[in-house]
C-alpha cells in the first residue's frame, strides 16, 4: 500500500494565490466549479516561473562573470578534470603518469567525471566547460530545493529558503553561488537527493515515480560516498518513527525504497565498470583516508567544528529543532503519516545527522557541511515563517514591543525573540563574511605556467607537481604522489606524529613545478633546504625547480 492521504490544505500564504483565481475562467470551467487545489495550481504556475527564471539570471549571471578564470581551478577540482580530459582524448578512464595510463586517483566518483567529460566532448577541452557543469547542476539544485519546499511548506518559505542560502553567506568558501562555479561532487549530490524527494512526494498518484525516486537515490549514492550512511540511516529512522505510529503499510513502503535504492546503486556500479571495461584500471589503495577524514577527535578540530554550527551557524539547528517539534505535534491521518510528512522524516533525519557528523566527527573542513545545511535550510526558513506569521515584520515588531512592556514570556514572544537573536546573529556574520571577501587570486598563473612548460621546455622533458590543476592544460609528461601520501598528509595536518614517505625525485624528473599544494604537502621544502633543487624560475604563485645533478 502507498504512503496517500488526503493532501493538506494550502498553507496560509497560499490563501491569496487561491483567492486571486476566483474571478478567472479557463478552458470552459469557471473557477467557481475548479477545486481549491486546481485553482491553487494554476495560480502558482505564473509564481514558479517568475522564480525559476530568477533563479536562472542569479545563477548564471553570476556564475558566468570571469568563468574562466575565478575562482582558479585548485587540487580537487584538478584531479576530476584531468580524467575527464584523458577519457575524452585518449579513451582512458584515469589519469596520465609520467605519460602512460594510471588509474583516476583522488578523481570524483563516476557522475561528476562524465558530467564534465560530456561537456569536454560538446564544447572543447577548458576551464569554462568544466565550470558551466556546476553552473547547471547549482541551478538545478537550487529550482528542487524550491520545488521540495513548495510542495512541503508552501510558497513564502520556499522562497524564503532560497533567500537564506543565497543572501545570508555562511562562509564564502562554501556560499552555494561559489562553491558552485567548482567541479565539486555536492551540488550534483544535491540534485540527486532533492529529485528523489520531489519523485517520492509524486508517488501517491503514480507509482512509477516511486521507481523514479530510488534511480535519483541511486545516483545519489554513486555520485559521493559520504552520503550513503547518511541517506540509509534516514530511510532506517524513518521506518523506525512509522513502526512507532503502527504505520506497517508505510514503513513496509520505506523498506522496498531503501533496497530499491541500494539495489539501483548496485547496478550502476556494474554498469559503469561494465562501461569502463578495458578502458581504466583499479583505484590505488587509499587505506586509512575514511578514518583520517570522517572520524576524527582531534579536540581543536572538533572544538571548531561545533562553535561554526552551535554558534556562527545556530539558525540551522535551531531550524531542525523547530521543524521536528511541528512535525511531532502535526496529527496524522488516520493514525498514519502522509507522503509529506514522510519526506519531511526523511529531510530532518537527513539533514540532522549529516550536521551532527560534521560537527562531532567529520575532518574540519566546512565544504563537508554543505550538503546538511542546504537540506536545512528549509526548516530555519519555516522557523522564521511561523515566528514572523508568514514574515510580517509588523507582527514581530509588535510582539517584541509587547515583550519588553509586559515582561510576560508567551510561547509566541519566545519565539520572536529567538528569531530577533538569530537575525542578529545571521547579520554579524554576513557582515564578517562581506569584508573577508576579497579580490582573490584568478587562474592567469595557472594559464601562464602551463604555457611557459608547454613551449620552454623539451617535449620529453618530466614534471614532477602535486598541483593537479596543472594537468588539465600540460603537454608533457607529468608524475606526482600517490593517494596514500594524502593521508600521510592529512594526518600530519592533524598533529600526529607522522612522517610523509614521498620522494619527488625518485622518478627522476627534469623539472619540479611547486604551486599552493605542493607547499602544502611539504614534499619540496627538504629538497630546497637542502640545495638539491635549484629555481629556474617563479611564474605567479608558482615556482619551477630542476634538481641538481651531481
Amino acid at each position: 500500500m502507498p504512503i496517500t492521504s488526503p493532501r493538506p490544505l494550502p498553507h496560509d500564504d497560499d490563501h491569496d494565490a487561491i483567492s486571486r483565481t476566483s474571478g478567472s475562467a479557463g478552458a470552459g470551467v469557471s473557477s467557481a466549479d475548479r477545486s481549491p487545489i486546481e485553482r491553487l495550481d494554476a495560480a502558482s504556475w505564473g509564481t514558479d516561473l517568475v522564480v525559476a527564471a530568477c533563479l536562472f539570471v542569479t545563477v548564471f549571471s553570476s556564475g558566468l562573470i570571469h568563468i574562466q578564470s575565478f575562482p582558479p581551478l585548485w587540487f580537487d577540482e584538478g584531479w576530476t578534470v584531468c580524467v575527464a580530459r584523458t577519457w575524452v582524448e585518449s579513451g582512458h578512464y584515469g589519469c596520465l603518469l609520467r605519460g602512460e595510463p594510471a588509474p583516476p586517483s583522488l578523481a570524483a566518483h563516476f557522475p561528476v567525471v562524465a558530467s564534465v567529460a560530456a561537456s569536454f566532448s560538446l564544447l572543447g577541452v577548458g576551464v569554462w566547460q568544466t565550470r558551466l557543469v556546476g553552473l547547471i547542476y547549482t541551478f538545478v539544485a537550487l529550482l528542487l530545493l524550491y520545488a521540495v519546499t513548495r510542495r512541503l511548506y508552501g510558497r513564502s518559505v520556499s522562497i524564503a529558503a532560497l533567500a537564506l542560502l543565497i543572501l545570508v553567506p555562511l562562509k564564502w568558501s562554501i556560499h552555494p553561488l561559489y562553491i558552485g562555479r567548482q567541479v565539486l561532487g555536492e551540488m550534483p549530490l544535491l540534485c540527486f537527493l532533492l529529485a528523489g524527494v520531489l519523485c517520492f512526494l509524486r508517488s501517491p498518484q503514480r507509482p512509477m515515480w516511486r521507481l523514479a525516486a530510488m534511480a535519483c537515490w541511486s545516483f545519489a549514492l554513486m555520485t559521493k560516498a559520504q552520503v550513503a550512511p547518511f541517506l540509509i540511516a534516514s530511510f532506517a529512522g524513518t521506518m523506525v518513527i512509522l513502526s512507532l505510529r503502527r504505520n506497517w503499510s508505510a514503513v513496509w513502503e520505506m523498506g522496498l525504497v531503501t533496497i530499491g535504492s541500494w539495489g539501483g546503486f548496485q547496478v550502476l556500479i556494474e554498469s559503469k565498470n561494465w562501461l569502463l571495461s578495458g578502458h581504466t584500471m583499479a583505484h590505488p589503495s587509499t587505506d586509512g583516508m575514511t578514518v583520517a577524514i570522517a572520524l576524527v577527535f582531534v579536540p581543536a578540530i572538533r572544538l571548531e567544528t561545533i562553535q561554526y554550527l552551535f554558534v556562527a551557524w545556530v539558525e540551522y539547528p535551531v531550524g531542525l529543532a523547530y521543524a521536528a517539534w511541528r512535525l511531532h505535534r502535526a496529527p496524522a491521518t488516520g493514525g498514519k503519516a502522509s507522503v509529506e510528512q514522510t519526506a519531511q522524516i526523511i529531510l530532518l533525519l537527513l539533514a540532522g545527522s549529516w550536521l551532527a557528523w560534521f560537527a562531532f566527527l567529520c575532518a574540519g573542513e566546512p565544504r563537508y557541511a554543505l550538503p546538511g545545511l542546504f537540506l536545512a535550510a528549509p526548516c530555519t526558513a519555516l522557523l522564521f515563517h511561523d515566528a514572523t506569521r508568514g514574515f510580517n515584520v509588523g507582527y514581530l515588531l509588535r510582539t517584541m514591543s509587547g515583550l519588553v512592556h509586559r515582561r510576560r514570556l508567551t510561547a509566541q514572544g519566545f519565539k520572536a525573540a529567538v528569531v530577533v537573536v538569530l537575525l542578529a546573529i545571521m547579520g554579524w556574520g554576513a557582515v564578517q563574511e562581506r569584508y573577508a571577501f576579497r579580490a582573490r587570486e584568478d587562474d592567469r598563473d595557472l594559464f601562464a605556467v602551463t604555457q611557459y612548460l608547454n613551449t620552454a621546455i623539451p617535449p620529453t622533458a618530466l614534471i614532477e607537481t602535486y598541483d593537479s590543476e596543472l594537468f588539465l592544460f600540460l603537454n608533457r609528461p607529468y608524475t606526482y604522489a600517490l593517494p596514500r601520501h594524502l593521508v600521510e598528509i592529512i594526518r600530519r595536518e592533524q598533529g600526529q606524529a607522522q612522517a610523509v614517505t614521498y620522494d619527488p625525485l625518485q622518478s627522476n624528473p627534469d623539472y619540479l613545478v611547486v604551486g599552493e599544494y605542493g607547499r602544502w604537502a611539504g614534499f619540496y621544502k627538504p629538497l630546497i633546504a637542502q640545495n638539491r633543487v635549484r629555481l629556474v624560475t617563479t611564474i605567479g604563485r608558482y615556482q619551477i625547480y630542476e634538481p641538481v645533478r651531481s
